[in-house]
């Protein structure tokens, strides 16, 4: 798998969101994710309308599921991705509380995001390392 088998790829959206929140600013920040990105008009009759934001967000989710995806597979592999992605989530939670251009609602849920990756390869590596220890209670349980 590479390194995209290590690599947290929750940590792109987050360094997306990096780049052009360093670039513009808190306020510019604010105002690029509320604008529109693009628009569809629906059979209803309505036009649905996606922001930047949107976006992001939607990007972030895709990557969320690739990531419980790769945390199915218990390997050594798996655990440096799920120690990246807890490096991913404290990096994301500090940017959150001290640097205004990160607290958005966006960058909150990206945050979100990084802190379920890494408990639900948390949860898999513990159910996976229960299920290969064999208990023999003749022996104090191992």
């Amino acid at each position: 798998m590479g390194i995209i088998g290590v690599f947290p790829l929750l940590a792109v959206p987050a360094i997306i969101y990096a780049l052009f929140a360093f670039a513009v600013g808190n306020e510019g920040m604010a105002s690029g994710l509320a604008a529109q990105a693009f628009a569809m008009p629906m059979a209803s009759g309505v036009v649905w309308k996606l922001s930047w934001g949107g976006l992001l967000v939607t990007f972030s989710v895709l990557c969320l599921f690739v990531e419980i995806l790769k945390s199915t597979k218990p390997s050594n592999a798996a655990m440096l991705d799920n120690a990246l992605s807890v490096g991913a989530f404290i990096v994301c939670l500090i940017l959150f509380i001290l640097v205004p251009g990160f607290a958005t609602t966006e960058f909150f849920i990206i945050m979100l995001m990084t802190l379920l990756d890494f408990l639900a390869g948390m949860v898999v590596m513990v159910s996976t390392a229960q299920r290969t220890v064999a208990y023999d209670p003749r022996h104090g349980g191992v």
